[in-house]
């Protein structure tokens, strides 16, 4: 049977809860935890320690009946007192914060060199600023003998975060950026899952369903310029003349990329999306004992996969892709809320 649990991993303690909220998301590249644990708890934990979130079940035999789904570190702690209730609400992010927070240049002040000019693929690059903050990246799977990410011919940055320029060159080759269960980096693109244990079924594991259509971030024109390229992409589901203009500063930017850049960002501001609540975190007992050894087997949601859905109701039976998956558990019950897109959003 399936137990969450909070492990702080500076202190080697394990936390008491009274709720957790994690969500993982492709539009986000931190984790981020919210957590209410007693007043008892207060002293065990304190801002900047490293948290871990942890899947307890005995049947998951390929981690010693316990497995680590997410780190962070903490963020801020608020401590909440009304006449019936004192709590200590808890929010952390991924490691990778550190590198959207901070700013710096790509200049060696030191040893008079910049550091990312080499014309290094955006895997290296990734890697290099992530070692400054003791983060590695890998790309996804990571089986990957060979590095699947092209050469970035040009990147340059001054008083500034450079996780913006990154986000973009990883768009423009068709890579996402995620942060991973032990609070690393992933590069990986969109993919189908190989595992049909996960699915949505109307009847089956749904308990709540959301269906939303928004165009409050929609455009009719889009224009994306660089390289010395433009490309325009028209949505004729925007009326009227909202234009969005954005500019790649990257000068070896190709046409292809230009036209890309152009495509999926009119696909994810045409935003269509469900969102399910499932029982649980992941598969059912049933299902894990169907895997047999679970090693390197996923047994819990997460995003970036295309799954089967099946929901009658709302006209939908497709292969839709998890953008968004949020744990929900407290003492009454344990449950996820999966956020479903069509895949050209993230193509």
């Amino acid at each position: 049977m399936f137990k969450p649990f909070i492990k702080n991993v500076t202190t080697g303690r394990e936390l008491l809860w009274r709720s957790i909220r994690l969500k993982k998301s492709l539009d986000e590249i931190c984790h981020i935890l919210e957590l209410e644990i007693p007043p008892s708890e207060r002293l065990k934990v304190r801002k900047h320690h490293r948290l871990e979130v942890r899947g307890r079940n005995d049947l998951d035999n390929g981690y010693g009946g316990e497995r680590r789904i997410s780190t962070v570190l903490v963020d801020e702690i608020t401590s909440t007192a009304s006449v019936d209730k004192h709590s200590i609400i808890v929010i952390g992010r991924s490691p990778a914060r550190d590198i959207i927070d901070s700013t710096w240049s790509d200049y060696d002040d030191e040893k008079d060199i910049k550091f990312y000019h080499d014309e290094p693929t955006l895997r290296e690059l990734v890697r290099r600023i992530g070692s400054k903050f003791g983060i590695t990246c890998d790309t996804f799977p990571t089986d990957q003998i060979d590095d699947p990410t092209d050469i970035v011919n040009y990147f340059a940055f001054e008083n500034e975060s450079p996780w913006t320029k990154l986000m973009d060159e990883a768009d423009q080759q068709g890579f996402i950026f995620t942060s991973n269960e032990a609070g690393n980096l992933y590069l990986w693109e969109v993919q189908e899952t190989d595992r049909e244990q996960f699915h949505i079924t109307e009847g089956v594991n749904i308990k709540n369903i959301k269906w939303t259509e928004n165009g409050s971030e929609q455009f009719h024109k889009y224009v994306v310029k660089g390289g010395g390229y433009v490309a325009n992409e028209i949505d004729n589901t925007c009326p009227g003349n909202r234009t969005l203009t954005i500019y790649i500063t990257d000068l070896y930017v190709s046409q292809e990329e230009v036209k890309r850049r152009a495509e999926t960002e009119m696909n994810r501001r045409s935003e269509i999306k469900t969102v399910v609540t499932v029982p649980g975190w992941g598969l059912t007992d049933e299902q894990i004992k169907n895997l047999g050894n679970t090693r390197e087997k996923e047994i819990y949601w997460f995003p970036n996969s295309l799954i089967p859905v099946k929901v009658p109701t709302l006209g939908l039976n497709a292969s839709l892709l998890i953008s968004e998956v949020e744990y929900l558990a407290n003492a009454e019950t344990v449950s996820c809320d999966i956020t479903l897109v069509n895949r050209g959003m993230y193509l």
